[in-house]
């Protein structure tokens, strides 16, 4: 049995993130190629626009604590609102899969979500419209 390349496995948000995601930025993706000047990115099962969601993950060990996950979207994601009293962005994210691949002899993967919410929107179970100053909608 062969596993197409590029093919993305699901997993849960509380697998990936035990203790939650802070959210730092959120930025178009680039592409780069065979020393090409980058470009922005397209998924390619998709087509859609790929942004980068840049942020830190609590329960990373090491120097390295700092996570990106992709969302493939016609529009930018908006990052959940600022924790009162703190700099801190939480977000959850839905329909989470990992897509493995292999970088100077190490196992990596790329993390690929659905959609971003605030931890409060996905507790209530409130989905994203998906388009920029839209009220979220009951699912």
């Amino acid at each position: 049995m062969a596993i197409p390349a590029g093919h993305r496995f699901p997993i849960t948000f509380d697998e990936l993130f035990p203790q939650g995601f802070y959210v730092l930025k959120v930025e178009r993706a680039q592409e780069f190629n065979d020393g090409k000047a980058p470009r922005p990115a397209n998924d390619k099962v998709t087509g859609l626009p790929v942004w980068t969601v840049q942020g830190t993950d609590p329960s990373a060990r090491g120097k390295n604590t700092g996570a990106v996950v992709k969302i493939a979207s016609e529009y930018q994601p908006v990052p959940p609102e600022v924790l009162p009293g703190t700099p801190f962005r939480p977000a959850v994210f839905t329909g989470l899969k990992v897509s493995p691949y292999v970088r100077d002899g190490w196992v990596n993967y790329t993390i690929w979500a659905e959609e971003m919410l605030s931890p409060q929107d996905a507790a209530k179970g409130r989905r994203s419209s998906g388009k920029p100053d839209a009220p979220a909608a009951v699912a």
